[in-house]
């Protein structure tokens, strides 16, 4: 409940509150997955509070390679380490996943690219039968 906090507090990236704003990313991806392991309500609080779509807020706004790479690193470790098969649908089926696929990122940096790539890498790896409707553009 924190972490969302934080997040609604500070909705516009500017340069007071981008060292936060990253902290908060990383630390959503390590209580998310001791979430998905230990305690369920925990990632239900995520999925109600609609967390992804504060991802896509930021990542809207012009929020530099550092947050932008934050939070490529956060959606990947949460993708990688999930293992309930129930939260990963959750997860592609508000479209969220496609939009930031399609988002237009600065693939000048290097460092952006990489993460992308690797994100990328990590949707391929959750494909299967059941999820690859969640990727069509209907």
């Amino acid at each position: 409940r924190h972490l969302h906090l934080i997040l609604q507090k500070n909705e516009t990236v500017c340069e007071s509150n981008r060292s936060l704003l990253v902290e908060t990313l990383r630390s959503i991806a390590e209580i998310l997955i001791w979430g998905d392991q230990n305690d369920s309500s925990v990632f239900d609080f995520f999925l109600e509070r609609n967390m992804l779509s504060f991802f896509l807020k930021i990542m809207n706004q012009k929020c530099g390679s550092y947050v932008c790479v934050q939070l490529l690193q956060t959606l990947n470790i949460l993708f990688e380490n999930i293992k309930n098969e129930t939260s990963i649908y959750y997860l592609l089926s508000n479209n969220h996943v496609n939009s930031i696929i399609v988002h237009k990122f600065d693939f000048s940096d290097e460092e952006v690219m990489a993460y992308y790539i690797s994100f990328l890498k990590t949707l391929s790896f959750r494909l299967n039968k059941h999820t690859i409707h969640f990727f069509y553009n209907e």
